[in-house]
């Protein structure tokens, strides 16, 4: 007679990092930590995941997106305009070294516009050293469809 043994285990579906204990090495991971705070229904806001020199989670935060971040003069004033909003947040936590930003915003679909706002963006971080580990667009209509897309990737560097 053949007998096993099964070994039940629990996974969740998302794997999300502790704060101060997991290192987030992927933007899939950081995607997992503001899935779990993005206001639903979608309105437009930023989500902040600030994290320390080694990588973990030490704070997360969220703001409403208004102009010029959204109806900017030109993509790189709003680059530059969400990277001032995000400075300032990481100014007020001294252990900050970089960030995952999440941005949601009405109407939107991917464009070569996304390429300028990147480097603004990054530009302005950098300045203030902070490194942009990525940002991600999630797009969304009246209809709540939408999609998700770094402008990283549409300026080519990822």
């Amino acid at each position: 007679m053949n007998t096993t043994t099964s070994h039940t285990s629990v996974h969740s579906l998302v794997d999300v990092p502790r704060p101060y204990i997991d290192t987030i090495t992927h933007t899939s991971q950081a995607l997992s930590v503001f899935s779990m705070c993005v206001s639903r229904p979608f309105r437009e806001e930023a989500l902040i995941l600030l994290t320390d020199s080694s990588r973990c989670g030490i704070g997360l935060f969220t703001a409403p997106l208004h102009a010029p971040i959204t109806h900017p003069l030109t993509p790189s004033h709003g680059g530059e305009a969400l990277g001032h909003l995000v400075v300032g947040i990481a100014s007020a936590h001294p252990s900050a070294s970089a960030c995952y930003v999440l941005t949601i915003e009405k109407n939107t679909l991917p464009t070569n516009d996304d390429a300028e706002r990147w480097f603004s963006f990054n530009d302005v971080c950098d300045r203030a050293g902070i490194v942009l580990l990525n940002w991600c667009v999630r797009g969304f209509h009246s209809s709540g469809r939408g999609a998700t897309w770094s402008p990283m990737h549409v300026a080519g560097l990822g």
